[in-house]
């Protein structure tokens, strides 16, 4: 380790070339290997695995090996610990750096798979209004030629009729005719009608499309409506999280508020959701509710139009008589199924 003379700090001779010498990593001082009391065998060792020697440390294998006055153990020491702290400190910032990565990977593989699904739907909506807009136009152009075959006709009759004594058949046989044209014009108008509704429906159906409607949460006291929404969005968020094993943030939630007038009883809370998949998965969940007691009463469903409600509640009917129909009582029959898609399922009771 000695590379040069120097005074020995311990008993302030020289350290020769050809001398055993040692020198302090923090300090740079060199002290005579047995002033220090190291060992030949030991002094070998430090030599072999010496910073200061870079070759002999790679071909050693043992890597560098530091030595320290006595004086600068102390500060060495802390030093040294501060430096496991700081290594320690970027292993957790480098893992937690992984763990954020891998979050916004996940949230940008979510985000591209709804932009997918919404430029579907949006395709899949304009064909539907294209066509909605083509029958309404044909409706139309049936309309007109139907008017034009009217005026035709009457006119047709009344050149006839005006040197004949045949007026009272003639006006028989046009209103026979204008009844049978205005009958054709009211079917035509009950068409664009029921186009319209359907219209209206698909509307309002893809503007609940992301939403999720939850029963019997408890409100919070009145108070400002910024008080409110944090309450409503701060229970629907530990729902999803801490029940239902979902990582939901406030980012997630578009809209939420009550339905209907404030009570006894507590009101419906509407979630808008910022996405199809995000509300896919929190329905497929919903099971898991009943495992924790504070969210073991409440109940999540699909938020869905007056037509929907009108399947679920005929479809919950019949469940109900298929239920009461069932002999052995081994069985329960259930509605499942997304809105639009509904149907009866019989399922076993549990023991």
């Amino acid at each position: 380790m000695a590379g040069m003379a120097d005074v020995c700090k311990k008993c302030t001779t020289e350290v020769k070339t050809n001398q055993n010498g040692v020198a302090c990593e923090l300090c740079g001082l060199w002290y005579h290997a047995k002033c220090v009391g190291i060992t030949n065998e030991t002094y070998k060792f430090f030599k072999s695995c010496s910073v200061n020697d870079e070759a002999t440390a790679c071909a050693s294998g043992h890597g560098g090996v530091m030595w320290f006055c006595y004086e600068c153990m102390g500060p060495a020491s802390k030093i040294i610990r501060n430096m496991s702290a700081i290594y320690k400190r970027q292993d957790e910032f480098e893992e937690c750096l992984k763990l954020t990565n891998n979050r916004v990977s996940s949230i940008e593989m979510e985000l591209e798979g709804n932009k997918r699904e919404f430029e579907s739907k949006l395709n899949e909506s304009k064909h539907e209004m294209h066509e909605l807009h083509q029958h309404v136009s044909e409706m139309q152009q049936q309309m007109v030629e139907v008017n034009v075959k009217l005026q035709t006709m009457q006119n047709e009759l009344q050149m006839k009729c005006e040197s004949t004594q045949w007026s009272d058949i003639v006006s028989q046989a046009v209103d026979t005719k204008f009844e049978t044209v205005s009958a054709g014009i009211n079917m035509v108008e009950r068409s664009i009608e029921k186009t319209k509704q359907k219209a209206l429906e698909f509307k309002d159906k893809e503007e609940r499309r992301n939403n999720v409607i939850l029963y019997k949460v408890p409100e919070c006291a009145p108070g400002s409506y910024e008080e409110v929404v944090k309450h409503d969005s701060d229970f629907f968020v530990d729902a999803c999280t801490n029940a239902l094993d979902l990582e939901v943030t406030r980012e997630d939630i578009k809209k939420v508020y009550r339905i209907g007038k404030r009570g006894s009883e507590a009101r419906p809370l509407l979630v808008c959701l910022s996405s199809g998949m995000l509300k896919n998965h929190i329905m497929e969940s919903t099971f898991k509710l009943r495992k924790i007691e504070k969210f073991k009463h409440i109940v999540i469903s699909h938020d869905m139009t007056k037509q929907e409600r009108e399947q679920c509640k005929q479809l919950v009917a019949e469940a109900k008589q298929q239920e009461a129909q069932e002999p052995a009582g081994e069985f329960i029959f259930r509605v499942r199924g997304p809105p639009g898609n509904m149907k009866v399922v019989k399922l076993r009771k549990r023991v």
